[in-house]
């Protein structure tokens, strides 16, 4: 039967789909832990040494005196292995009514000389809710080297603290040693600790880890293609019953979930807030529940069509399993190309610059049938790089940045190789079975790519410093080798449009998880990035890919919800997104990108006006009830997993900052009155204090003086030293350009606008920024036209220009001959737009950020597609 059932897994057309969402599912799984054993390394072994004196399920027996910042204990240790992962102190914490839970305790580890070599912060509420302090050191230690650990309480600690410690042979630990206790040599006693000591799994034990792996992988697939196989031959005639029973519980346990958090979130007020932060909960609760309960019920009511296929059923299954793979190689890509951008040191630019060629390589690569690259020159070319890779990589010292920096460049090498290499096979076969027929291209084709050409030499030439030229033109180069048909385009679009918006799912992940809105500082959400521009230019791209994917999905359609939910969903919760970055850039560049879009697919659709306002209408309408439901997610979500992220660049004052630790109901936390406030104070020019932020001055010790600059002056430059080439630091002109800077609706940006035109030359610059007399830079262009024309010179800036033309009204051309047959095509044009939008107001010609890596992908398609007038589509 189990021959029978795998045999059925793979040879069922009828349920292929199926088969392999459960093939994928299983796969994804045991990567992720095959991963996470190597070569992450998150699985370790692990050498406990516990104190034998205290019965941790005991708590309340554990007592000692009472511990102050007055106080100090010195802890000398001897470790008995060399690498300490952790360290677990016990104590007893409680946290008075008046004081807050997020004050911390520091715990200290120090070498022999007393230099500290580790340092961390642990919330008193942990530690009450625990019985312990957990430290992480995470460090290698030397043996027979004497160590020493501390906690020390802050002055504004409102804890009440109690360090107990026990007889030493009691303990029953080689680490212990002498405790100084206020300077007295106690060597009986010690202090109460579990030490975690953590070694790298052996070659034998990685290899041990993914046999185990992959066999729990090959039993949970067997098991589930026998069931699947039973449930067809037996249950199939119940499907209809056992589906709608699955729905009627799963609607049960969505009004559960509703009725639950509507008690706990506006009845018993759980969050804090006013009536109208209530008010957004219930609502969002209702649209919340709503938008699950028509996922779970729309298909019962409007099934979706079976659509016939000519592919076999293990065709079909590979071309899922492609799909897969290339739309998680695009998400994960533009998932690092986010952390290009939110990078504070330029050691992440170079990593995360070849993570985005390693899964471009890899999405690339899909665009061949399994038969096509698994070959004898496939697998010659990864053995003699992966032993080329290792022996380079032993170069470098195990653990440090330019081991990392190594093991991804040689990734890059391997993944590029292996697609350099399958294209000229490609076409070697292709020419030797006369497969390609050259087609000489249009003269608008050899216009296109001569402008192209000419504007990559314009870069080389002027490249100076910016290595990025290279990766801005060259991985793209090789799309014009693959081998493209419309259909294979129409693919590549999808997966790459599915690509962003599983991005996006990621990153609101992270967001749930670590990223707070902020009622203070932060009040502009800026999601996993820490400058709201970044931000804004991030999501206008998720919104253009969503807006284009739904519109060329619905065509000229008439009933939206019906036939494109899921596209729905995702516009409105991009909008609420926007909506809570407060950036104007965002704002304009999704309302027009939103506009050009609809007014397109009425064209090229031919939709009746009635039609196209019914669109609008039921979306907007849509996405205003789906705000609250961002807004609510926002605010409940992280509050209650409590685990904040804050960056380096980002305020660090805890009285305005939320903390691990901080209650669900902190005003710390923004609210409905305050985001409105802030939302329409950026477009006002006086000054104004609320009165919610009027009472709560003197207790802020005066920070809202400088919350009323953060917030209504709208500058997207606050908390940021805003250089200028000028070099001028007279008191009084910063007096003036600050009061010139609130008059002025662009932020300053006329301003630099103006100083980089004057600045134009036909040579370009080394620089990207602008440097003054004294050696001072300026902020950057804030404008990818002039930045493009400052960098490489102005004739570069011309053919920019003209390239962004071009590109507009090919991809018009595109959507209106093709788009009745490629719906998917809108989204070229969208990108486009977004592409041309964003890089009004911001910088965005790179290859590593979202918007400008999306104009860069959208070229080849656009100079490889041969669009006659008034003809169809021929490559």
């Amino acid at each position: 039967m189990i021959r029978d059932a795998l045999c059925h897994a793979v040879g069922d057309i009828e349920h292929i789909k199926r088969n392999a969402v459960v093939q994928i599912l299983i796969v994804t799984i045991a990567f992720i832990m095959l991963m996470r054993v190597f070569p992450q390394g998150a699985v370790q072994n692990h050498k406990i040494s516990r104190q034998k004196a205290y019965n941790t399920s005991a708590r309340e027996t554990l007592q000692g005196d009472p511990f102050t910042m007055n106080d100090k204990k010195l802890q000398m240790v001897y470790f008995s292995q060399e690498h300490l992962y952790s360290v677990r102190l016990y104590m007893v914490c409680s946290v008075p009514e008046k004081s807050s839970r997020s004050d911390f305790v520091l715990f200290r580890l120090y070498d022999e000389n007393f230099s500290c070599i580790y340092e961390e912060q642990r919330c008193c509420g942990d530690i009450e809710d625990d019985g312990y302090l957990t430290a992480t050191p995470d460090v290698d230690v030397e043996l027979d080297r004497a160590y020493y650990y501390e906690m020390l309480v802050p002055e504004d600690c409102g804890g009440v603290f109690e360090l107990p410690v026990a007889d030493r042979g009691a303990l029953g630990q080689t680490e212990n040693s002498t405790l100084y206790i206020d300077g007295i040599t106690n060597d009986n006693v010690a202090l109460i600790a579990d030490f975690d000591y953590a070694k790298a799994l052996t070659a034998f034990g990685v290899l041990l880890y993914y046999a185990m792996i992959l066999a729990a992988a090959t039993i949970v697939y067997i098991a589930a293609a026998v069931v699947l196989y039973l449930y067809d031959i037996y249950l199939t005639q119940y499907q209809q019953t056992i589906i709608r029973s699955a729905r009627i519980a799963a609607s049960a346990a969505v009004g559960g979930a509703a009725l639950f958090l509507l008690v706990f979130s506006v009845v018993l007020n759980r969050f804090g807030g006013g009536v109208a932060d209530r008010m957004f909960f219930a609502v969002a609760i209702a649209v919340g529940a709503a938008w699950l309960l028509l996922a779970i019920w729309l298909r019962d009511r409007y099934p979706m069509p079976q659509r016939g296929t000519r592919l076999t059923a293990g065709r079909k299954l590979s071309l899922i399993w492609r799909n897969y793979i290339q739309t998680v190689s695009f998400g994960l890509l533009f998932y690092a190309l986010c952390q290009y951008v939110n990078a504070d040191r330029e050691y992440y630019h170079y990593t995360n610059t070849r993570w985005m060629l390693i899964f471009l390589a890899a999405a690339f690569l899909m665009m061949y049938s399994e038969r096509q690259f698994l070959n004898i020159l496939s697998a010659l070319w990864l053995i003699v790089s992966v032993i080329g890779s290792v022996l380079y990589c032993r170069g470098f010292e195990q653990g440090t940045n330019e081991r990392e920096l190594a093991v991804l460049t040689c990734a890059v090498v391997v993944s590029w190789g292996l697609l350099i290499l399958n294209i000229m096979r490609a076409w070697y076969q292709g020419l030797r079975q006369r497969q390609y027929r050259f087609q000489r291209p249009a003269t608008f084709q050899l216009v296109y790519g001569c402008l192209w050409i000419v504007f990559s030499a314009l870069m080389y030439f002027y490249q100076f410093e910016k290595i990025w030229v290279y990766t801005a033109t060259l991985p793209f180069v090789t799309m014009f080798f693959l081998r493209f048909t419309p259909a294979s385009k129409s693919r590549l679009l999808k997966n790459f449009t599915n690509g962003i918006l599983l991005s996006f799912g990621l990153v609101a992940l992270f967001c749930f998880v670590h990223r707070p809105h902020h009622y203070w500082m932060l009040y502009r959400y800026g999601g996993i990035f820490h400058t709201v521009a970044c931000t804004g230019m991030y999501l206008a791209v998720v919104f253009g890919a969503a807006a284009g994917k739904l519109f060329g999905t619905l065509k000229a359609r008439e009933q939206m919800i019906v036939c494109c939910p899921f596209e729905c969903f995702l516009v409105c919760v991009t909008a609420g997104y926007i909506f809570l970055t407060m950036s104007r850039t965002a704002y304009l560049s999704a309302f027009v990108t939103a506009a050009l879009v609809v007014a397109l697919a009425a064209f090229a659709f031919h939709k009746p006006a009635s039609n196209v306002w019914k669109e609008i209408g039921i979306l907007s309408l849509m996405a205003l009830l789906s705000f609250p439901l961002v807004f609510s997610a926002v605010r409940m979500i992280p509050a209650v997993i409590n685990e904040p992220i804050r960056y380096d660049l980002e305020h660090q004052d805890r009285g305005f900052m939320v903390y691990r630790g901080d209650p669900i109901d902190s005003d710390k936390y923004m609210t409905v009155p305050r985001f409105f406030s802030t939302l329409f104070g950026r477009f006002q020019k006086e000054e104004v204090i609320t009165d919610e932020e009027d009472g709560e001055e003197e207790a802020r010790g005066g920070a809202v003086v400088q919350e009323q600059y953060l917030v209504y002056t709208g500058a997207d430059f606050a908390g940021m030293d805003v250089r200028t080439a000028k070099g001028d630091d007279s008191g009084d002109d910063e007096e003036d350009n600050e009061e010139e800077a609130q008059d002025d609706i662009s932020n300053g940006r006329f301003n630099i606008f103006m100083d980089y035109v004057k600045a134009l030359s036909f040579s370009g610059h080394e620089k990207m920024a602008l440097v003054n007399e004294d050696g001072k830079e300026h902020v950057h262009a804030h404008n990818s036209y002039l930045q493009v024309a400052y960098n490489f010179g102005m004739i570069a800036g011309v053919v920019f220009l003209v390239i962004c033309a071009i590109s507009l009204w090919r991809s018009i051309r595109l959507v209106m001959t093709q788009g009745e047959t490629f719906g998917i095509y809108i989204v070229v044009f969208a990108l486009i737009i977004v592409f041309g939008l964003i890089s009004v107001t911001e910088w965005a010609f790179h290859p590593c950020i979202p918007a400008g890596f999306c104009f860069l992908l959208m070229q080849p398609l656009l100079i490889g597609t041969r669009i006659p007038s008034g003809a169809k589509e021929e490559l």
